[in-house]
């Protein structure tokens, strides 16, 4: 496998949960937050949303479903912190971040 290619195939939670993962790297990069904080706010909260969709996927044992949902309530916290710092005008624009609309993993 080469590890440059960005082609994967995966079932669909499993991509889920490493496209999240991969948000979750950007997102603790120092210099993706002072590089461009107003789209560091949008993958806050689409980690959440992510992490939330995860909980409730019927294909991930109820353990780890739980785990899932308490790291969902804690960025949920974080994502409104990280909100609540930012300068006004760093607030997100509508297209700063532009997540696919949500759905539910199948």
């Amino acid at each position: 496998m080469d590890v440059l290619t960005e082609e994967h195939h995966m079932p669909q939670v499993e991509a889920m949960l490493a496209g999240t993962l991969a948000l979750m790297t950007g997102y603790s990069q120092f210099l993706q937050a002072e590089a461009n904080p107003a789209h560091r706010i949008g993958m806050g909260e689409k980690i959440t949303r992510n992490l939330a969709m995860l909980a409730e996927h019927p294909q991930l044992s109820p353990d780890c479903r739980c785990v899932l949902w308490q790291l969902h309530e804690r960025w949920a916290v974080m994502s409104t912190c990280t909100l609540d710092a930012a300068p006004l005008n760093l607030a997100p624009p509508e297209d700063a971040f532009v997540a696919p609309a949500s759905r539910t993993l199948q």
